[in-house]
């Protein structure tokens, strides 16, 4: 199969690539002679990838660099072309243990110690799968799964906010019925992650106040979101109200700010990867506000629920550019820099 590793360094006793010495884009090299994975323990699936993310620095992940010749890649979607095989004799091998089938139409995110997905196939646990939104491509779909998944873990999981009933809202006017007194800061809020804590926080009835960097750019885009308020980072010193909820996805100065806005037992939530000890030493006053870092975690559960709230309109997922799986290079280093477009790039196969 087709598949884009990381190769090592041609250069003579150059150390190995790593989190502190990450490769650079020129090591990503498409190989034609890769050997196809096979599932090998039960409820594995083999999909055959139609789409997969890039993620933005993901070539400085630790997790990245564990096989030799690793392939990046955690987000898919794809169609179920095989199932574990036990063995035994059946009268039908062609469903797992989940109850999806070959031929089945899926997408997820893939645990990070399997990942590559970079590739024309890759092995996944049925769990960390769900079916792909029918209303959506497959390009459109794969750019949900890890964002998506991250917003629904920091508001429902890590903050304790109740899941709304998405078919008990009408997309009409789900994004502006009467919201409760609860309130929720996001910044970062027009980014992959955030654009998602802002539709499902509207969602779940919160009043949402979203800051990014620049409210002439993106103050109508939020507002659509459905977002109450939206404010720039320079603005966040002049807001003392306490929020109950403070979701922060971008680190650095917004979210010291945010230690001065959340209240003093509220609930202040990192996703920021350099972020991750932000909450060891908490301000004086600040010792009872709930203060963590978490990383996503794959759930096929969570992301039909996303599917759901997709299929009937009530979220907007975003795509910004596609590029072919044999323009890896070039597509991680556009979304490593600054995007043209809102939303995450894509290898299409």
């Amino acid at each position: 199969m087709r598949a884009v590793r990381i190769h090592p360094s041609t250069i003579q006793n150059a150390k190995p690539f790593s989190a502190s010495n990450p490769a650079p884009p020129s090591a990503l090299v498409l190989d034609h002679d890769v050997q196809i994975p096979q599932p090998h323990r039960p409820g594995q699936v083999l999909v055959r990838v139609h789409a997969t993310t890039v993620t933005r620095d993901e070539l400085t992940w630790p997790e990245t660099y564990g096989p030799e010749y690793p392939i990046l890649g955690h987000d898919i979607s794809g169609v179920i072309v095989a199932a574990y095989d036990d063995g035994e004799s059946k009268s039908d091998k062609q469903q797992d243990t989940s109850g999806f089938r070959v031929g089945d139409e899926v997408y997820g995110l893939v645990d990070v110690h399997l990942g590559s997905t970079w590739a024309e196939f890759a092995v996944v646990d049925s769990h960390d799968l769900a079916r792909k939104p029918t209303t959506l491509s497959w390009a459109e779909s794969v750019t949900v799964p890890m964002s998506g998944l991250t917003a629904w873990q920091a508001l429902f999981d890590k903050a304790g906010i109740p899941a709304p009933d998405f078919d008990a809202l009408d997309s009409n006017n789900a994004a502006v019925t009467a919201r409760e007194s609860r309130s929720l800061l996001v910044t970062g809020a027009s980014g992959a992650v955030g654009a998602y804590v802002v539709q499902l926080g509207a969602l779940a009835g919160l009043h949402v106040v979203a800051a990014s960097s620049s409210t002439e750019r993106n103050g109508d885009f939020l507002k659509l979101l459905g977002a109450a308020e939206v404010i720039e980072y320079g603005e966040m010193r002049h807001h003392r109200r306490p929020y109950e909820f403070v979701i922060d996805t971008v680190g650095g100065q917004p979210l010291a700010q945010s230690w001065s806005l959340v209240a003093d037992t509220g609930i202040l939530i990192s996703v920021d990867s350099a972020s991750f000890s932000f909450h060891e030493t908490p301000p004086a006053g600040k010792e009872q506000v709930k203060a963590l870092f978490f990383i996503v975690d794959s759930s096929g559960y969570q992301l039909s629920q996303l599917s759901r709230a997709l299929e009937l309109g009530l979220l907007t997922a975003f795509l910004a550019q596609t590029f072919p799986l044999e323009e890896a290079r070039v597509a991680y280093e556009k979304a490593s820099g600054r995007l043209d477009r809102r939303g995450k790039v894509v290898l299409t196969l």
